[in-house]
């Protein structure tokens, strides 16, 4: 059975958890809904990394996200790097939303009558459809401080089913339009066995690091030249030990989904989303390269730039009307016992490769 248990804590922070017999999921709302642990329970394995040196912790409103980064799944919006909006403002750095807390509402699909789709702070029906019996879901929501916008996030497990469905409305209440970089962010626990399996095209590398690659240079995923010209395959993790970091963009996907796999435990995590929306990827590694850290992010991101003035000028980058609202579903999937990915269909199914 699908179950939401909100009787737990982690260093003093409520956890929301998601529940059935394949997933577990631990939702953090005080730290802008981070999601923290997505676990496969068939292996037992946490498919999120966890930074070892910083745990999780409440944090200011523009704080810095580097040195407070805890891992797990975070959500970045309106922006990367700090930055002015329209009028002037500062953005605060990797957006408006990591480091608040969210409003949230749990409900457990019981019975018929059991409505899953109520807002934050209200109860009734509404005019969308209820849950059906063994869902369980999660409202959590979101005011920006510095632009007067709404961020939903819901999630929603099912019984059965080996994916969370996650759906995302993003509302501007304000009098002139929005223009946003929007990226979600999760960290991947990774070893030197772990694969990528994504259907990229044409990428190039950003000039953050250049110790192995050169800055924009461009590639057809998954093979770079590195400074020598020799390929290297961007599927592949190296060792912590190989003291690398670096960080590219793969844009105009053909498909909306990927795959990260650990082929010698065969288990791995995948995200589907409609790439209309989210045309592009984001590949930032650390292989001990930066802070001594060792992860992967693979992050689905309408824009090609980590500077939001970047971003707007050159029209890659979302954009709301006053008073529009974007919705956007998005599914989270476990999975055991392949090694590659050939593809993962939009109701969740993984095809092995």
């Amino acid at each position: 059975m699908a179950e939401v248990d909100t009787n737990w804590q982690y260093r003093g922070l409520q956890v929301v958890r998601l529940e059935n017999d394949l997933i577990r999921m631990d939702v953090l709302p005080e730290v802008g809904a981070k999601i923290y642990n997505f676990i496969h329970k068939p292996s037992g394995r946490n498919l999120l990394w966890h930074n070892p040196n910083v745990p999780p912790a409440r944090q200011a409103f523009g704080a810095c996200f580097d040195d407070n980064w805890s891992g797990g799944w975070d959500e970045l919006i309106p922006n990367d790097m700090p930055g002015p909006e329209p009028a002037g403002d500062i953005l605060p750095d990797h957006g408006e939303v990591w480091s608040q807390q969210a409003r949230w509402q749990a409900t457990q699909g019981t019975s018929e009558t059991a409505n899953c789709c109520s807002p934050p702070g209200k109860s009734g029906k509404t005019s969308e459809a209820c849950c059906p019996p063994g869902t369980a879901e999660v409202r959590f929501v979101t005011h920006a401080r510095v632009l007067p916008v709404q961020f939903e996030k819901t999630l929603q497990l099912r019984d059965g089913e080996s994916f969370v469905r996650v759906h995302y409305r993003i509302s501007n209440r304000g009098f002139e339009p929005y223009e946003f970089l929007w990226n979600i962010h999760p960290a991947m626990n990774i070893t030197p066995d772990t694969r990528l399996d994504v259907p990229a095209g044409e990428g190039f590398t950003d000039p953050w690091r250049k110790k192995q690659f050169p800055g924009y240079g461009k590639f057809h995923w998954p093979m770079v030249n590195d400074h020598q010209g020799r390929p290297v395959d961007l599927r592949k993790v190296s060792p912590c030990s190989a003291n690398i970091a670096d960080h590219h963009y793969l844009m105009g996907v053909r498909e909306g989904w990927y795959a990260v796999t650990d082929q010698k435990a065969r288990v791995g995590f995948g995200l589907v989303f409609p790439k209309e929306v989210m045309p592009n990827v984001w590949l930032f590694r650390t292989f001990g390269g930066w802070r001594g850290l060792y992860t992967l992010i693979l992050e689905v991101s309408n824009g090609c730039s980590r500077d939001i003035q970047e971003a707007r000028t050159k029209g890659q980058c979302g954009r709301l009307e006053p008073g529009a609202t974007l919705d956007m579903d998005v599914l989270a999937v476990a999975y055991g016992g392949i090694t590659s990915v050939a593809r993962i269909e939009p109701d969740g199914r993984v095809i092995p490769g």
